[in-house]
């Protein structure tokens, strides 16, 4: 691998200390970060004549790479293809398992392929899978995300029912699988992708409480220990979860703590109707949550108490969910809203700081995913996951307080260079891994073929028909 000097700028480590580098540096070689300081530490003169490259930061800052903890890559196609205001219930079975359910292994690939050019373009250098169904065509996405260099974690969906909460039969049929035949897929693609080049692995990604049998449940705990895998599953997004866990005298944590589900390296995205003692069980287990803010407030869903949750040591990282339901796949623009809405929800602006915000973009979403060793802040023997914004942009000047401004001024696009793994992967806003014009054609045409074949055309005319 290439050696890689970046200098000057601003460095920000989210190493713990809470600290910002003026006029700093980092040299990467092999992969990982060798050393990093102020520029005119004596080692620079020596970095820059062993550098293979010189990347110029002035009048930008470097930061890790963001870490999205709850990712719908299939999802990316269908966005602005469902209509805004509806709740998530109607919004899945009417809308989004109905397109989905049409899907075929191209549609897979491309709408993958579009929200990974998405996410390099705007900083996020790794992410967790919610989870694939079987006709997405696993081995086309993890295809994509090999060759984008972008760091994934792929889930395989598991589910032997075909409810939601307390509404049964509500799946639709293209979107159904067989629970043996998850069990199946999830070894094979473990087998052939877990490990590949160092930055792809493969969790479990369970449904929902009510598209899986305990048996289920039993099982993906006991293959998650035995091939050392994760598990992330959709946890307590809406009321009509509580009333699910309450007809069955629990909590979301009792749920998951009677199947052996609690743990590191186990990633529950929302979790916004949580009470004391879940927070409290969280905390004690390790268990990850993946924040979404912008997803649960477009649905309506709630306000997680992530502060609380923070307070108790809870491992959270934060999340862009999906196409039609963010609708962007844009860390920067999550942290404002993260920051935001929990200041909002305490009626208080020190609710959430901007500190807050970039740790749980950066080194809490490593924790949760248990990466935290390997990636998530910017320190020596780390990999080399990097992101390089640009301040050389009118929302950002003048330039006071750097932090401050990448939560509140920025946004994804001001993005201008990544490195992961110590490769260069997005050189002056270009990803220089995947053909964007031609996956912008793509796009518009499988969109226009799901739309048809799921019977949608006319229904989406009516709706839109101002357009």
């Amino acid at each position: 691998m290439d050696s890689i000097l970046v200098k000057g700028g601003y460095v920000i480590p989210v190493d713990g200390k809470r600290r910002i580098i003026k006029d700093g540096y980092i040299y990467v070689s092999g992969g990982k970060i060798e050393a990093l300081g102020k520029i005119d530490d004596s080692k620079v003169k020596e970095f820059e004549h062993s550098a293979d490259e010189v990347i110029d930061a002035s009048d930008c800052v470097i930061t890790p790479g963001f870490i999205d903890t709850h990712v719908h890559l299939a999802q990316a196609l269908l966005r602005s293809a469902v209509p805004d205001d509806i709740p998530l219930i109607t919004w899945l079975r009417d809308w989004v398992w109905v397109m989905q359910g049409v899907y075929d292994h191209e549609d897979g690939r491309v709408s993958a392929s579009l929200c990974v050019l998405e996410m390099l373009r705007t900083g996020t250098t790794c992410f967790l899978e919610a989870g694939f169904h079987s006709r997405y065509g696993f081995d086309g996405i993890a295809e994509v995300v090999k060759q984008s260099g972008i760091r994934g974690i792929l889930s395989k969906k598991f589910m032997d029912l075909t409810g939601y909460a307390e509404e049964e039969q509500i799946i639709p049929q293209g979107m159904i699988e067989d629970g043996r035949a998850c069990v199946r897929e999830f070894k094979e693609m473990h087998r052939r992708w877990a490990g590949v080049e160092g930055r792809l692995d493969v969790w479990i990604g369970l449904r929902t409480p009510g598209a899986v049998s305990d048996e289920l449940f039993l099982e993906s705990a006991e293959l998650a220990q035995e091939y050392n895998s994760g598990i992330t599953m959709h946890l307590a997004e809406v009321k009509e979860d509580i009333e699910y866990f309450k007809s069955r005298g629990t909590t979301p944590s009792g749920f998951l703590e009677k199947r052996n589900l609690l743990g590191r390296k186990r990633v529950y995205a929302h979790c916004v109707w949580f009470n004391d003692e879940d927070i409290r069980i969280f905390a004690a287990t390790g268990t990850g949550v993946a924040h979404c803010p912008s997803s649960n407030m477009k649905l309506g869903s709630g306000i997680a108490p992530v502060k609380e949750m923070l307070r108790a040591g809870v491992l959270v990282g934060l999340g862009c969910d999906g196409g039609p339901s963010n609708d962007a796949y844009d860390m920067i623009r999550e942290m404002k809203t993260a920051a935001l809405l929990q200041k909002i929800r305490h009626n208080d602006p020190r609710g959430f700081t901007a500190w807050d915000a970039l740790e749980i973009a950066t080194i809490g979403g490593a924790r949760a995913l248990g990466l935290e060793n390997q990636i998530g802040s910017l320190e020596v023997g780390k990999k080399a996951d990097i992101i390089i914004i640009n301040f050389k942009t009118p929302s950002v000047k003048p330039v006071t307080n750097p932090l401050s401004l990448i939560i509140y001024s920025a946004t994804g696009l001001d993005i201008r260079d990544v490195i992961i793994d110590g490769r260069v992967i997005v050189r002056d806003k270009k990803v220089l891994t995947l053909d964007e014009d031609r996956i912008y054609k793509e796009a518009e045409e499988r969109k226009e073929r799901i739309l048809e074949k799921a019977g949608k055309t006319r229904e989406h005319e009516k709706l839109f028909n101002n357009i």
